[in-house]
């Protein structure tokens, strides 16, 4: 008898142990599935801009009286200006015309910017060689040009 009632006690603690393990492997399982599905769905609103105007290479444009040059390479935009001075940031394209330069770097004093700022820009025309945009930081609207070198 005695037998009989450990067989019994081994056995449910098996059952109850197996049932415990199954129905944590499944959440698990669908755990993983839901957030499979939440990364599908992140990528699915992501845009790619198969042909966005400003091309991967150097541009040009001028403030304050001097040259700044502008670097887009592999999906970083980079502004080098005189005295060693420095901003780079994440261009992320909206469309073809549209984007959004998120800053992640930078060396440069007397500017409304600092890493983590995000400015919004568009393109509005194009004349040669020459790129025309609008561009909007902290609710502002400003105007500008680069001029593309290679």
């Amino acid at each position: 008898m005695k037998s009989a009632n450990a067989l019994k006690s081994v056995v449910t603690l098996f059952l109850i142990s197996f049932i415990f393990q199954t129905s944590f492997s499944q959440e698990r399982v669908r755990g993983n599935m839901i957030n499979s599905y939440s990364k599908m769905y992140t990528l699915a609103k992501s845009v790619v801009v198969e042909n966005p105007v400003l091309k991967d290479g150097e541009y040009t444009y001028t403030y304050k009286e001097k040259q700044v040059s502008v670097e887009i390479k592999d999906g970083y935009y980079y502004e080098y200006h005189p005295e060693k001075e420095y901003i780079k940031a994440v261009i992320d394209w909206k469309s073809e015309y549209q984007y959004k330069l998120i800053i992640v770097d930078m060396e440069k004093r007397n500017v409304p910017l600092k890493v983590g700022s995000e400015l919004t820009a568009e393109i509005v025309k194009i004349d040669g060689n020459k790129y025309f945009y609008t561009s909007r930081l902290n609710n502002k609207t400003g105007n500008g040009s680069f001029t593309k070198v290679k």
